[in-house]
């Protein structure tokens, strides 16, 4: 059986497209293409902040175009404490909620391929932010020095409320 963390790793290196990829109408497409929003992505979260461990929440408007990015960085350095991963969702996106189409959430890491434990207690959270406040999480990502990768989907999660 194939270990979920080598098809990412696999499939990261294989879309391994940046944002001089970008089309140059991107500001005007929605974000639901994960190749374009990976690209997108790779443009808005600076290598610097990979290096420092960041989060970024990309704003989306009713078509789902991006109209805001917004990233929370040094988080390797200042990091949450357990059970805080949720709260930049409730601020953010609880914040705008009435006003999002949806929301592409990236998590920037120094290295590697696949998410480690903080990746996903982020996308974990991202979900479970989204959830509560009725806004669509249009993907999570993986950014890091190598690549820019979608983390998996879990459209039939059910997660307690």
């Amino acid at each position: 059986m194939e270990k979920p963390a080598a098809r990412l790793r696999d499939r990261a290196i294989l879309d391994a497209m940046t944002y001089k990829d970008l089309p140059h109408d991107w500001p005007t497409r929605p974000l639901t293409d994960p190749r374009l929003t990976a690209d997108v992505i790779d443009l808005v979260v600076r290598e610097s902040d990979r290096a420092t461990g960041c989060l970024s929440i990309l704003l989306c408007d009713d078509t789902l175009r991006m109209i805001q990015p917004i990233s929370i960085t040094d988080l390797d350095i200042v990091g949450p404490e357990p059970g805080e991963y949720q709260r930049p969702f409730d601020l953010v996106v609880g914040q705008f909620a009435e006003r999002l189409g949806g929301v592409v959430v990236a998590i920037g890491r120094p290295l590697g391929h696949a998410p480690d434990d903080e990746a996903r207690a982020w996308h974990a959270a991202a979900i479970a932010g989204c959830r509560d406040h009725g806004v669509p999480l249009l993907g999570t990502y993986l950014a890091t020095a190598h690549a820019v990768a979608e983390m998996p989907r879990w459209d039939q999660l059910s997660m307690p409320a």
